[in-house]
């Protein structure tokens, strides 16, 4: 072989090896999928807007391979990659919506989706655009957990489990009001913003903290209509160990500022009192925050969620709309990730409580 083939030959491996190398770190990239904790939540998305309102239902081959049995198992068309596909878990609802940001229009007319659950009521296909992208809606008897994975063999798995038979923990979150309910409110401050935002912050930290073995539901996560019967059926269908409200109110005295809790004092439990929840959660708000400690109390009857509670329940109260300070920090995001951090702090410590008793 002469000089020029052998490096005619050298670049020809070096190209192969570059392309086979670009084609497995892509292949490795596709492992995850975006999963978005969907209480009503909108996350952004690189898809196009609907252009059709065509949908069908989705075709649903029972006869499901070894090992795949008690998993709902999706096809994807080659294009498809992780970066691709959206996950939105309406446990609300009882909805899992997978988006899917294809290029073959139809795919889903002929290519049908396997599984032998019988806990999928309806399974809809809704057309997102004309190339391809679309909406897999699917309706469930029920609010369940699930866990994701791309495979392989270019599918979705899917796994749907119970939370109270994987979580040991388990918290629900209810940011007050919410859509038409506004709330307090004083100049640009509404209470269900003030507390939709300090969900959300808590809900960013509970997610990026490590060894977080704690489960949160919310009863939203957006600007949305919840009425008292859908956030009480979340805390019975979840089986959850502890109950939190996030509200604000306006002030009583014109120099009020501050955070404070309140509880039910009718409902007693031996190893962690409602009054023991409250405590911990205000001193961890105001060391977190720096806020004024306006103390705890009672919470009046109105309020239905936390005085028909039977687990340990609180309402933190973020602060006083028209107080002086309390406008002002209410306002800076800074701030509500704060209270946001004492509260998740305030619900590690009383989780520690229960599991020394």
């Amino acid at each position: 072989m002469t000089n020029a083939e052998m490096k005619k030959a050298l670049i020809a491996v070096s190209v192969f090896s570059f392309i086979s190398i670009t084609m497995m770190l892509q292949r490795a990239a596709t492992k995850h999928i975006v999963i978005a904790d969907a209480a009503g939540t909108t996350i952004d998305r690189e898809v196009e807007s609907k252009t059709t309102l065509d949908s069908y239902n989705l075709r649903v081959d029972r006869n499901v391979g070894k090992g795949q049995e008690g998993k709902l198992i999706i096809p994807l068309s080659k294009s498809v990659g992780s970066d691709d596909i959206v996950l939105e878990d309406h446990y609300l609802d009882h909805e899992l919506l997978i988006y899917i940001d294809g290029r073959e229009e139809g795919f889903y007319l002929n290519n049908p989706i396997k599984t032998d659950l019988d806990l999928i009521e309806s399974a809809v296909c809704e057309t997102e655009n004309d190339s391809g992208a679309v909406c897999l809606d699917f309706k469930l008897d029920g609010l369940y957990a699930n866990e994701s994975s791309l495979t392989e063999s270019g599918t979705i798995e899917v796994r749907f489990f119970k939370p109270y038979d994987e979580y040991d923990k388990i918290v629900v979150v209810d940011p007050s009001c919410g859509g038409t309910d506004m709330g307090c409110v004083y100049g640009g401050l509404t209470e269900k913003g003030v507390a939709l935002d300090v969900a959300l912050e808590l809900n960013a930290i509970a997610e990026k903290s490590e060894g977080n073995d704690i489960k949160f539901y919310y009863t939203r996560l957006s600007d949305k209509n919840v009425d008292d019967n859908s956030r009480q059926t979340l805390i019975d269908e979840t089986k959850a160990d502890m109950l939190i409200g996030i509200s604000a109110r306006l002030s009583e005295t014109s120099e009020e500022n501050g955070v404070e809790t309140t509880y039910n004092e009718l409902y007693f439990r031996r190893d962690l009192s409602n009054a023991q929840f409250a405590d911990i959660m205000e001193k961890n708000c105001v060391s977190k925050s720096g806020a004024d400690a306006l103390g705890m109390g009672p919470s009046s009857d109105e309020d239905v969620l936390i005085m028909e509670s039977t687990i340990p329940s609180c309402r933190v109260i973020a602060g006083i709309l028209d107080g002086e300070k309390d406008n002002r920090m209410l306002q800076d995001k800074n701030y509500k990730s704060k209270l946001a951090a004492g509260i998740y702090q305030g619900i590690v410590e009383a989780f520690e409580e229960l599991g020394d008793k």
